[in-house]
């Protein structure tokens, strides 16, 4: 490399990859892997650009924020394949947590953000967990690959990361069964690659990508990228973690270098001054050593300031070259046995991005100004240095045991009664509890309980996003959070708030040409404003007593059925955003209830319910569906409604006149 300092255009902020470009259309599947995570961070700050959130929880409304929330997340897939060490928190039960449990000692650690918006994919590849330190705190590399309907990109690039995340999904804890969240995040995949199929194929030699995993060096991979046949003479390498003893990464690393003539090996590492006067070094002497007997070793400290902002070090990364090509692996991968792939059966699952530029292409420099901003050559030699370094299982700041693969499944049932499935399967740890965070306990060893799916009765109004296992093993006892999935998010009930807003509320809402979330909480916000004078008026004549009250209102609804039908024409791609829309708290069955509960004069619901009807016939099911999902499901679960809504007029009480209408009008709407 040239020169070892960073610029300012070589830092952005990587929150910035999770917005939607032009003409990307609506948001529709994230599948996004991990090794540490903070649902909360994921969901208001990731998951927020991608879904292109208008409203914030800490600046908006909290009901429009709410309510736009549970219409986008309704729209979109979402699944997070985590570290099972780490996979213990969730914020909604509109997307899934899964925890990988990988083989042996190895651990989930690679950092994958498939997007996908109506138009646009783009993957996000790097070095940041999806947690705050990670995208905004922490010095860290990310890199993205585009493929989009007009232009195109590399197909066979975009599908290996999607065999890849295939993997992580086969290796999550949990049922293959249909309707599992399993089985929703491998058809997740399914659908983009039915999305993507007929976008221009385009072929690209860089960026490639380099996988890690099970039988997978990312070392070999890295050294078959490499374009030449003149081997390397020269690595850098930044890495934050190491093993403790660091010598067969260095080996490995060494093997694909040239074997004769000079070589150099520069290793930038984090560095900490300690109080007596030495320096701690994070990485192993051994391996510097063994790194020194190899050829030419420099070691340097990464500076804690980047770009005039003090950064911790977390970014990874290799850098080959000679003086024909130069070649960077940047990613998720330590500088460890298990990160690269450098011998032994614990092989984690990683992800990184190959960059390969001749050394006189002027795009050369770019690679080079990536490099974090470099302090002090480091003296090996000196006695002041106390070598220590950190394994990358220490990250997230501590090691904790992952959850046993013996507790399956934990899913939310909604119904009434709503029920939590909790499966287990052998071999269950010797004692164990299962309970509320901190609180209520569920079931436990102690009860009998064995394998196989325990259901439980949820009376709760609280839904739990989570559960709290303990329990007992060799080393001692253990306590973990356990995420709850939920069996159909399309059967969720709406939020507690949502279900207060009455007939006339809901009209205005429905019949409103503002977005969904601001007309909700337009009407919150008059709701407010009246406070008390809601019951105040005394004289029920002239409220509820004057047909023209009832035309008013009739005029409401054909507005509002109007407006609805043409929500309910906004392209789809999945069954269960549409049964949001049909079903969920601002839709026409909603709106059912309401006339239901709340109409004053005889024959209206009826009507009201007659008229939903043949509205939703109205409903064009091929401007609807897209990407793969057949017109004809969505017509079945539009007929399904209308089959619905027959049934609930069937039992309202007979009202002659209205009841020829309304007969008339059903049959024309099965028709």
């Amino acid at each position: 490399m040239a020169r070892r300092k960073a610029t300012e255009r070589a830092f952005g902020k990587a929150l910035a990859l999770w917005e939607a470009p032009d003409d990307a259309g609506e948001a529709r599947f994230c599948v996004a892997s991990t090794f540490t995570f903070d649902a909360t961070f994921f969901e208001t700050e990731c998951l927020g650009r991608f879904l292109g959130m208008d409203s914030h929880p800490s600046e908006s409304d909290t009901i429009q924020y709410m309510v736009e929330r549970e219409e986008k997340l309704a729209a979109a897939r979402v699944v997070v394949l985590a570290d099972r060490r780490h996979a213990r928190e969730k914020e909604s039960l509109r997307w899934d947590v899964l925890g990988v449990l990988a083989r042996g000692e190895a651990i989930q650690h690679s950092k994958i953000s498939l997007l996908v918006w109506a138009n646009h994919l783009r993957i996000i590849i790097g070095s940041g967990n999806l947690t705050e330190p990670g995208y905004r705190k922490n010095l860290e590399v990310f890199g993205a690959l585009e493929f989009n309907r007009k232009e195109g990109g590399d197909r066979e690039t975009v599908l290996r990361v999607l065999d890849f995340l295939g993997e992580l999904i086969a290796a999550a804890v949990g049922s293959d069964e249909a309707g599992a969240p399993k089985a929703r995040a491998a058809q997740t995949l399914r659908s983009v690659r039915a999305q993507i199929a007929t976008w221009p194929h385009v072929p690209a030699t860089s960026p490639t990508v380099v996988l890690g995993g099970p039988e997978r060096s990312v070392l070999s991979q890295l050294r078959e990228a490499w374009p030449s046949n003149r081997p390397p003479r020269t690595a850098f390498v930044v890495s934050p973690f190491f093993d403790r003893d660091g010598t067969d990464a260095m080996s490995a690393l060494c093997k694909i270098m040239a074997q004769r003539g000079p070589r150099k090996i520069v290793l930038d590492v984090r560095t900490q001054p300690c109080e007596d006067g030495g320096t701690r070094i994070f990485a192993p002497r051994a391996m510097v050593e063994a790194g020194a007997e190899q050829g030419e070793l420099t070691m340097r400290s990464v500076s804690a300031e980047q770009a005039e902002e003090r950064r911790n070090l977390h970014a990874k990364m290799i850098y080959l070259s000679n003086d024909e090509w130069c070649v960077l692996l940047a990613g998720s991968s330590n500088f460890t046995r298990a990160g690269l792939g450098a011998g032994g059966r614990n092989v984690n699952f990683e992800a990184n991005l190959v960059y390969r530029v001749r050394s006189s292409d002027p795009a050369a420099r770019t690679l080079d100004e990536i490099w974090p901003e470099i302090g002090d050559e480091i003296d090996i030699e000196s006695e002041s240095l106390i070598w220590d370094s950190e394994s990358e299982i220490e990250e997230g700041g501590e090691t904790v045991p992952p959850l046993p693969a013996a507790f399956q499944e934990a899913s939310y049932i909604p119904g009434n009664p709503a029920s939590l499935a909790i499966t287990l399967v052998d071999p269950l740890p010797s004692e164990w509890i299962i309970r509320m965070p901190g609180g209520q306990e569920i079931f436990a060893s102690a009860d009998g309980r064995g394998s196989g799916v325990h259901t439980v009765i949820w009376q709760a109004n609280e839904i739990p996003f989570v559960l709290e296992v303990a329990w007992r093993h060799p080393g001692g006892a253990s306590v973990a959070h356990w995420p709850v999935n939920v069996s159909n998010p399309a059967k969720l009930p709406p939020p507690e708030a949502l279900r207060t807003l009455t007939l006339e509320e809901l009209l205005q809402v429905l019949a409103s040409t503002r977005p969904l979330p601001q007309a909700v909480a337009d009407v919150f916000a008059s709701r407010n404003r009246k406070g008390a004078q809601r019951g105040a008026e005394l004289d029920p004549l002239r409220r509820f007593g004057s047909q023209s009250f009832l035309l008013r209102r009739t005029k409401r609804l054909s507005a509002a059925l109007e407006r609805m039908r043409e929500r309910l024409e906004r392209p789809v791609s999945s069954l269960e955003a549409y049964e949001w829309r049909l079903f969920g708290p601002v839709g026409p069955m909603a709106l059912a209830d309401c006339y239901m509960r709340e109409a004053t004069y005889r024959g209206e619901a009826k009507f009201c319910l007659a008229e939903t009807a043949l509205a939703l016939r109205r409903v064009r099911p091929e401007k609807i569906a897209v990407d793969g999902l057949p017109p004809s499901a969505i017509a079945e679960i539009i007929r399904t409604s209308i089959e619905e809504l027959t049934r609930r007029a069937a039992g309202i009480a007979s009202v002659p006149d209205i009841d020829r209408y309304v007969e008339a009008a059903f049959a024309e709407a099965l028709r």
